[in-house]
């Protein structure tokens, strides 16, 4: 049995769709359960509540030999997600996947890095199997974008001239996937999720311009500009806060850290960016998010 929490997510939903497929025994841990239904596949097993109801987290991830441990950024995550890991030691003992991101460390000035290094260690000193998977920036993430590059030929970002590996949500998916049905594959170890090639936003520009058929241009907005503008977007002060980190850390070149994981363990070559943009503009942009840097 298979866990997936997290599971109407931008990757614990692909995860699902490609368990069900794959005839994976499989339950999922989620907040809302209609939700649930509108977005996974019929037949599953669901457990809906939150994951601060410890009962709750035990019996779903009682009798399970892997778990997917994700959950949206929240103050309260190291808390939440240690839920998970009590209950794994306390039933089961499963193997861990555990999403991480971006400069995940415990001395990170970015917030949820720290946060997620936090729970890392937790699991490392639980003596749980685990993979730590550390995508640094969902392609996904441009989606929000489309529409300024379509109609007015510009797009904006805090980022600078920096150059950033990104990764599409489905190859996080899929590597994650082949994870939980193969437990012994990357047995306690941390990996970077990353394409090939680190690329700036001129080059997204470029990108745009060709999936577009129109000059699109980017354009630089200081990290001011970028909170102001945030600050439009009813998030909460610490959401807009670790945004802006991301911002900082990317200005910084925390994102420029490119590899052949996914390739490797895949294998076949990550989606380039190229393929990402063609395949969100032919789906009108599923994805998209008024959020520069989603959750």
């Amino acid at each position: 049995m298979i866990l997936i929490t997290g599971a109407t997510g931008r990757i614990g939903r692909r995860v699902v769709e490609r368990l069900v497929e794959a005839d994976q025994p499989l339950r999922v841990l989620v907040r809302d359960e209609e939700k649930a239904k509108h977005l996974l596949p019929a037949g599953i097993d669901v457990f809906a509540g939150n994951l601060a109801d410890y009962g709750l987290v035990q019996s779903a991830v009682d009798g399970t030999q892997s778990v997917m441990l994700l959950s949206p950024v929240d103050p309260k995550q190291v808390e939440l997600q240690g839920n998970v890991v009590n209950a794994a030691m306390a039933t089961s003992h499963p193997y861990i996947v555990k999403i991480s991101g971006l400069d995940t460390a415990a001395d990170s000035y970015v917030d949820c890095g720290r946060w997620h290094a936090e729970t890392e260690q937790q699991i490392q000193s639980s003596g749980l199997r685990h993979t730590f998977l550390r995508p640094l920036f969902f392609m996904q993430n441009l989606a929000f974008l489309l529409d300024s590059a379509r109609s007015k030929g510009i797009i904006r970002a805090g980022v600078g001239d920096s150059k950033i590996a990104m990764v599409d949500a489905d190859d996080i998916a899929e590597v994650t996937t082949k994870l939980l049905m193969d437990k012994n594959m990357l047995m306690d170890q941390e990996v970077t999720l990353t394409t090939a090639e680190s690329v700036t936003y001129h080059q997204v520009a470029s990108v745009f311009t060709q999936v577009l058929a129109r000059k699109v241009r980017y354009e630089q907005q200081s990290l001011e500009e970028v909170r102001q503008a945030l600050l439009t977007s009813n998030q909460p002060e610490w959401h807009i806060n670790i945004l802006l980190q991301f911002n900082r850390a990317f200005l910084e070149g925390k994102g420029d850290a490119a590899n052949t994981a996914v390739e490797d363990i895949l294998g076949r070559p990550a989606t380039t960016l190229l393929q990402y943009l063609q395949r969100e503009v032919e789906q009108s942009g599923g994805d998209q998010s008024s959020n520069p840097f989603p959750s």
